[in-house]
């Protein structure tokens, strides 16, 4: 079922399409499809290939690719091949059956495999119509086993050596043709400068991400000074002469001020605008609206307070200087302001010396006390917001009608500036030592566990809640749940009745664990421990790694998304409040839906 455009972050990833190789592996092509994406590569890998301003990069080069949304929610059991067989580039019958052992070369000398879709699809079996169990995003490398292996559903095709299913590392197979390539066909070619860099998996940040404050275009290829005029026609206009200062409404006379008539037409227009009248409108545009036309220069536009995340810098023919984005397209450098900075918040790894019950300072105006000996309570230290404390098993004093939780370093720390985390019983048919996640929704934590043993906690932000109005309650989904999919970052863009379209690039570190909410990194806001997102559980970029790199499936190196299977399930997740018990179903009525 196709997934409708929902708010951030419970709106499945909108993946754009790669703009240089214009291939994406979702989604079926056709015959003629493959054809195109076979001169796209012989094209890409010739030595005199045009620059990024032309072939790859051209308006006719441009198919709209870009996949529908129930392909792209990362919940579909089954991805479509997109490597149907033709009679012009097979040169084995598109359903031969696997080649033998005696027939499959040992790949075991360091040989590679690079993406040049912008998801080049990773499956459980080397045959049409597979299972996806992951991918490897465009730039992305990754280890071969052994290869190739059969070619029903990825044909043997021209100019492509090592054409067909071949076993990669981590378990899986990658159809090496038209969106992957042998790593040796790709280095000096001129397809490796087109190639995105890959995202740094050793940060909280895996990318270099910029927000845009002014509206501004979003290029499908490197523009020329032409594509810039057709497109923003509004930078090459001549400025117009500077207006008249405006016609008083009012003129002082004999008996005072009496209204200026207005017998000429300039007149009346002066009038006009200095009159506060509405101005009719037919409200904000939607995300849909901002998409730019097939075979245009426009990929889409950009409103106020949209992110892109940042590939290289390049100069176009114009003399403008633009970056390169990771979803390829590309916007003038000076339109976007890149990030300075990020949450630097990060829970806490749970040990004999770190240990629940733990409390975070969530108020700008927390502080420390010690009591006073007069019954009171006297103030030792302000702290930051999102200090953690680990505090005694002791229950709460009270003083002075305020109470407060006792530190394990002698301070106390009033109740209402802190959210206090505290463990939680496993679910009853847990597996010793089985990974699972407990999300309590009234503390806005978030905790990992092992078995009965808590090993991570940190706060989250989860969604907005207002059951007064369904239309804006965005109150995250209770019950109990398994992460469905994993991806390093993916786009999440949609349309809020309250802040009009929004759109975020490369969102870091998400893991689906049911529909299209997810727990993920956020790196535009610091309001963690406050309720403030659109469903999802907003974590910290420096959590939201942790927990990516702890919870299963695992993504072996070189992935940048997995998805679960009966034979490698997801960490089981628990969203709940005080009062439910862990797996109590539980959420909004309806999700909302613009």
């Amino acid at each position: 079922m196709t997934e409708p455009r929902r708010e951030l972050p419970t709106m499945r990833p909108s993946l754009r399409a790669w703009a240089t190789l214009a291939a994406l592996a979702v989604g079926a092509v056709g015959s003629a499809g493959c054809d195109r994406l076979d001169t796209l590569w012989n094209n890409a890998v010739t030595d005199d290939a045009a620059s990024d301003a032309d072939t790859l990069t051209s308006a006719d080069a441009e198919p709209d690719l870009r996949p529908r949304a129930d392909d792209d929610a990362g919940g579909s059991a089954v991805e479509p091949d997109p490597n149907e067989p033709t009679d012009e580039d097979a040169s084995v019958d598109g359903d031969a059956s696997v080649e033998s052992d005696a027939a499959v070369s040992d790949a075991g000398g360091g040989a590679v495999i690079v993406s040049l879709g912008y998801r080049a699809g990773i499956v459980e079996a080397p045959q049409r119509g597979a299972r996806w169990i992951g991918y490897v995003r465009a730039g992305g490398r990754i280890a071969a086993v052994r290869g190739p292996v059969g070619f029903d559903g990825c044909p043997e095709r021209r100019n492509t050596p090592g054409s067909g299913w071949w076993e990669v590392q981590g378990g899986g197979f990658v159809c090496v043709g038209p969106l992957a390539a042998m790593q040796e066909q790709v280095v000096g070619r001129p397809v490796e400068r087109r190639l995105p860099v890959p995202p740094d998996q050793s940060q909280a940040m895996p990318f270099t991400y910029a927000i845009n404050y002014r509206p501004v275009a979003v290029y499908r290829w490197l523009p020329s000074t032409e594509d810039e005029r057709e497109v923003e026609p509004e930078r090459f206009a001549p400025r117009e002469p500077e207006a008249p200062p405006p016609v008083p409404l009012f003129a002082a006379t004999d008996g005072g001020l009496a209204p200026v008539a207005a017998t000429d037409a300039g007149t009346r227009r002066a009038l006009l605008a200095n009159a506060d009248a509405a101005v009719p409108t037919d409200g904000p545009p939607r995300i849909e609206d901002l998409e730019g036309a097939s075979g245009t220069p426009l990929l889409r536009r950009m409103l106020r307070g949209m992110y892109v995340s940042l590939d290289r810098e390049v100069r176009a023919s114009s003399g403008s200087t633009y970056w390169h984005t990771q979803a390829g397209g590309y916007v003038r450098s000076g339109s976007v302001s890149t990030l300075r900075s990020a949450p630097t918040f990060q829970g806490v790894v749970l040990d004999e010396q770190h240990h629940l019950p733990m409390g975070f300072m969530i108020s700008t105006a927390s502080a420390t006390y010690q009591p006073n000996g007069r019954n009171g309570m006297a103030l030792v230290a302000r702290v930051p917001r999102l200090t953690v404390y680990s505090l005694t098993d002791e229950p709460p004093v009270t003083v002075a009608g305020e109470q407060y939780f006792h530190t394990t370093e002698g301070y106390f720390v009033r109740s209402r500036h802190v959210r206090v985390v505290t463990r939680h019983e496993p679910p009853a048919d847990l597996a010793p030592g089985e990974k699972w996640i407990d999300v309590n929704l009234d503390h806005q934590s978030v905790v990992a566990y092992e078995g009965a043993n808590p090993v991570y906690v940190t706060v989250a932000s989860t969604g907005r809640r207002n059951r007064s109005n369904p239309d804006e309650n965005y109150e995250t989904i209770q019950g109990g749940f398994r992460i469905a999919a994993k991806h390093v970052a993916t786009t999440m863009d949609g349309n809020s009745a309250n802040d009009g379209p929004y759109s975020i690039e490369d969102v870091p570190w998400v893991m689906y664990f049911e529909g299209s909410f997810a727990l993920h990194g956020a790196f535009w806001h610091n309001g963690f421990g406050i309720m403030r997102s659109h469903g999802c559980v907003n974590l910290a970029p420096s959590d939201a790694r942790w927990f990516f790199n702890w919870t299963e499936p695992q993504l072996p190196e070189g992935w940048h998304g997995a998805y679960s299977t009966p034979q490698r399930p997801g960490t089981r997740v628990y969203v709940h409040y005080d009062n439910q018990p862990l797996g109590t179903s539980g959420g909004p009525e309806r999700v909302p839906q613009h």
